[in-house]
């Protein structure tokens, strides 16, 4: 299986680009299907053992693909087993609340898997090209840099915390380029089945694409941590894209060493009557 170390996001360095991916996908000998049962099998793993859990992060501009990534890389799993969350703009409750108070009740149980479609990270990206809707959160405009840093720093505590307490943090900024993301939203609008997502918030977004990418990168620096790395993947293709996420998961799942549990103790009338049911299967057959 070709390494994913590539995609890892290294703070300083540009963001992998198309060529990178597609290279990497030329080298893979395993289809997009195979990686999904597999990553299946593994949070059954995960359910069975029950000792740890799993928050999957994906950040991204509008239409990159979020969503039918997630569709196309759990489609095997057990829904029982996996949980999504999408955050859109704060309702005026959650805006009454320090920034990742609406997050708090979706973080993952022992033994699930938490996808966060969007998440507190919007905290440092929407907000922070939209710096007015500190207003919402009863915060003085303007702020200073080391606001940010800030919020930076105790969402890395967060993470921390989380990893800490056998929770593996993986997180995915699908990486739209500009043309890709206009070519999207106007299919959007013109196709039949497509036109009930279009927004026409998301072309007045495009004026402030420059202010996102620093913001993303901004994010990326500040955040990829060691417990809690960023893995940044190219959006221009999303076979490939999705194809790559599935493996990433895979891979972070096998480190966590899923232990299943062993048959509980049973007394000696338990262990009789276990007997009896196993002896009276056999003579049915």
């Amino acid at each position: 299986m070709p390494s994913v170390k590539m995609f890892r996001h290294q703070p300083g360095k540009a963001r992998p680009s198309f060529s990178q991916l597609h290279q990497w996908v030329e080298k893979q000998t395993t289809s997009l299907k195979d990686m999904s049962k597999e990553l299946a099998e593994l949070t059954v793993d995960l359910q069975a053992e029950k000792k740890q859990s799993v928050l999957v992060i994906f950040q991204a501009l509008d239409a990159a693909g979020k969503d039918s990534t997630i569709r196309n890389v759990f489609r095997y799993c057990d829904p029982s087993m996996i949980s999504s969350q999408s955050f859109k703009t704060p309702s005026a409750k959650e805006s009454s609340h320090d920034f990742m108070w609406r997050c708090y009740p979706h973080f993952p149980a022992n033994g699930k898997v938490q996808i966060f479609n969007r998440s507190y990270y919007e905290e440092t990206l929407v907000v922070r090209v939209h710096p007015h809707f500190l207003q919402n959160q009863h915060i003085d405009i303007p702020v200073k840099k080391s606001f940010w840093q800030q919020r930076f720093d105790f969402i890395n505590q967060v993470e921390k915390h989380f990893t800490t307490n056998r929770t593996r943090v993986i997180k995915f900024m699908l990486d739209v380029d500009k043309d890709t993301q206009q070519q999207r939203l106007v299919r959007r609008y013109a196709r039949s089945d497509k036109n009930w997502t279009f927004n026409i918030n998301d072309l007045k977004e495009r004026q402030f694409w420059d202010e996102y990418q620093l913001a993303f990168d901004d994010m990326l620096d500040k955040t990829s941590t060691e417990y809690a790395p960023w893995y940044v993947i190219p959006a221009t293709d999303k076979n490939m894209m999705r194809q790559l996420v599935a493996t990433i998961m895979v891979k972070q799942l096998k480190k966590m060493g899923f232990q299943r549990p062993g048959l509980a103790p049973m007394t000696d009338d338990e262990l009789t009557l276990l007997s009896e049911t196993i002896e009276a299967t056999n003579q049915t057959e």
